[in-house]
């Protein structure tokens, strides 16, 4: 999955060199509240960084169309009413697909899929954290739908949610969900 991550990359930066005058690059920082259905805990208590690199073409005046890579930390942790104790981390390496509609000047609505390659699972059951990848499939597919608020030029910040499709477990129904607070900033000139 590394390997087609590379081929990935390298094809969009040929692609935004060729294409330069249109394709916009940006910079995503951010974080993730994230729980996982399936696993007998409730709520988005898990907190995940957000980091990434995305290429946007720009399709006409409100639509745009856009492509990333990005490393998502997700997971679930016990709530003060959970009758269990329990810390999951699962980091994800996500390829998102997303298509934005320019709604108001300022405003955008996006939506669009990801597919997810797992990089590393780990459970604390009150004893310290464990390797729990045999526990996850090595790939996830999800939903994601958001708001984009772009305030100057070059930065603009979102609200997402990343929802699955697919089970992210083979051993039980685990489906990721998360919540997904980011600021992407347009990286080069114009």
């Amino acid at each position: 999955m590394i390997r087609y991550a590379g081929l990935f990359l390298c094809l969009l930066s040929i692609s935004s060199v060729i294409y330069a005058q249109s394709f916009q690059g940006y910079a995503e920082f951010g974080i993730n509240a994230s729980q996982i259905d399936g696993d007998a805990l409730a709520g988005y208590n898990q907190p995940g960084l957000r980091l990434g690199v995305h290429v946007a073409f720009p399709l006409d005046s409100s639509w745009m169309a856009q492509g990333g890579l990005v490393y998502s930390g997700k997971g679930s942790r016990h709530g003060e009413f959970d009758p269990i104790f329990q810390i999951l981390r699962v980091n994800y390496l996500e390829l998102p697909i997303v298509v934005q509609y320019a709604l108001l000047p300022k405003v955008s609505l996006s939506a669009g899929f990801t597919a997810n390659y797992l990089i590393q699972a780990k459970v604390d059951a009150g004893f310290g954290f464990e390797n729990s990848r045999e526990s996850f499939t090595d790939f996830d597919f999800c939903y994601t739908a958001g708001v984009v608020y772009q305030p100057f030029d070059n930065a603009a910040f979102s609200i997402s949610i990343i929802n699955g499709l697919t089970s992210a477990s083979p051993l039980q129904f685990f489906r990721n969900r998360s919540l997904a607070f980011s600021m992407f900033y347009r990286l080069g000139g114009g």
